[in-house]
């Protein structure tokens, strides 16, 4: 039952984050801690603003090769990294992967983005954590981001986006918005100066 209404909330959040543009097409990807050991996870290649439950794979944390494995549907590329979270952090229990235009362009360009500029992101978001380039669903990449989680909620990725997590849902989309509007902020604030 607990799994079936975590599905319905990944299902609104996969739609919430599709039409508010912080992933387009197939990109990105969203899990949620079921207990100590499993998690479920968006399917490879589905739009997530057309997610079913069909479209959400249940996978254990342990599993780093699915290679060996057989499964109906084909988890998210970046599964390692969501396990790699929920390994790390016990306090963690969703994770979300994805590519907002503004702090993308961030991560592209290398900048820096200060969480002091405002109140709200200061208190929320902490320290974020910049990672360089590392391969899309390469154990580098879980590896690299592993080691980052440990004091870090935001973790921007060179070239390819960023990782928010929370201790549910709604507290790791509340990070991404402000993130999101924190880059804004930024960009607008250069503009005007």
């Amino acid at each position: 039952m607990a799994s079936a209404n975590t599905k319905k909330k990944i299902i609104a959040l996969g739609k919430f984050l599709f039409e508010h543009k912080y992933i387009v097409a197939s990109d990105g990807n969203i899990s949620a801690r079921v207990n100590n050991w499993e998690m479920l996870i968006t399917r490879s290649g589905v739009c997530k603003g057309e997610l079913s439950t069909n479209d959400i794979v249940k996978l254990n944390l342990k599993d780093w090769n699915l290679e060996d494995k057989i499964y109906p549907l084909k988890p998210s590329s970046e599964y390692r990294m969501h396990s790699a979270i929920y390994l790390q952090r016990p306090d963690v229990n969703a994770v979300i992967h994805a590519h907002p235009a503004l702090a993308t362009t961030f991560a592209v360009t290398g900048r820096k983005l200060n969480v002091n500029l405002l109140t709200e992101t200061a208190q929320t978001l902490g320290v974020i954590k910049y990672l360089g380039y590392y391969p899309p669903g390469s154990v580098e990449l879980a590896n690299a981001v592993r080691k980052a989680v440990i004091k870090h909620n935001v973790i921007i990725l060179g070239n390819h986006g960023v990782v928010v997590c929370g201790q549910d849902l709604t507290d790791a989309r509340f990070r991404l918005e402000r993130l999101e509007f924190l880059a804004k902020v930024t960009l607008l604030v250069t503009l005007i100066q």
